[in-house]
C-alpha cells in the first residue's frame, strides 16, 4: 500500500502540472496532534495533543472550468505529544518529531466572486529530521523515520489569502516492530502511529 500511494502522490502532481494554471504559495500554521497506542508497561496510558507548528512553501495548480485545483506542498513541521496526568515535568513525559512533510492537497471548490470556498483530501509522506524529549533516549534505529497517510479538510480562498484546516490520520508505524526502551521504562511504541488537527494560512503569488 505504500508504494501505491507514492506513486499515485508523485504522478498526480506531475501530470497535472502542465495543464493546470499555477501560482507560489507561503504557508505556516499550528499543528495538534498525538501519538495513538504508547504502552507503558502493560498498560496503555492516554495522551493528550500538543501545540506544534508548520511552515513552507507550495504551488497551486487549478484546472479552468471544474472547479479542481492541486496543491502539492513541502513543509517542516513539528508534532508534539504528552502524557495525561504524568507526575512529572512535560518534558519527561513528552514525545516529539519534526518532519519534511510532502502532501498533495486536491480540491474541489466554487468561485463565488473573490471567494472560493472548497473541500480537499490530501495524500501525504513524511520523513523525520529531528527528534526530542523522550525520543531522545532511542536510537533512529529503532524509529520509522518514514511516515505516509492521508488527510481530509477544508478551506477558504479570499483572493490570494488561504485559510484551512484538516484532520490526519498516520498509517505508518513509530517504531520498528520492536519495543525500544527509553530510561524511564519499557514504552512499547510498534502499535504506535500519529493523529490531529492542522490549521494553516497561506499566501499566493
Amino acid at each position: 500500500m505504500k508504494k501505491y500511494l507514492i506513486t499515485w502522490v508523485l504522478m498526480l502532481g506531475i501530470g497535472t502540472a502542465a495543464l493546470a494554471q499555477g501560482s507560489v504559495l507561503v504557508k505556516a500554521g499550528l499543528n495538534f496532534n498525538k501519538f495513538q497506542d504508547i504502552q507503558v508497561g502493560e498498560l496503555k496510558k492516554s495522551w493528550e495533543m500538543q501545540t506544534g507548528f508548520h511552515a513552507g512553501i507550495g504551488w497551486q495548480y487549478k484546472i479552468p472550468l471544474i472547479g479542481l485545483s492541486f496543491q502539492p506542498e513541502i513543509l517542516y513541521s513539528r508534532v508534539r505529544t504528552d502524557l495525561i496526568g504524568g507526575s512529572v515535568s512535560q518534558d519527561s513525559y513528552g514525545f516529539r518529531l519534526d518532519y519534511i512533510d510532502v502532501p498533495l492537497n486536491v480540491q474541489l471548490g466554487i468561485n463565488i466572486l473573490f471567494l472560493r470556498p472548497y473541500v480537499f483530501a490530501a495524500p501525504y509522506i513524511r520523513y523525520a529530521l529531528f527528534k526530542g524529549n523522550m525520543l531522545e533516549h532511542v536510537s533512529w534505529d529503532n524509529i520509522n523515520r518514514f511516515d505516509y497517510g492521508f488527510s481530509l479538510g477544508a478551506g477558504l480562498e479570499i483572493w490570494k489569502l488561504q485559510i484551512s484546516g484538516k484532520y490526519n490520520w498516520g498509517f505508518g508505524k513509530l517504531a520498528k516492530g520492536g519495543t525500544p526502551h527509553i530510561d524511564k521504562g519499557d514504552w512499547k511504541l510498534g502499535d504506535t502511529n500519529m493523529r490531529g488537527f492542522e490549521l494553516s494560512v497561506a499566501f499566493l503569488f
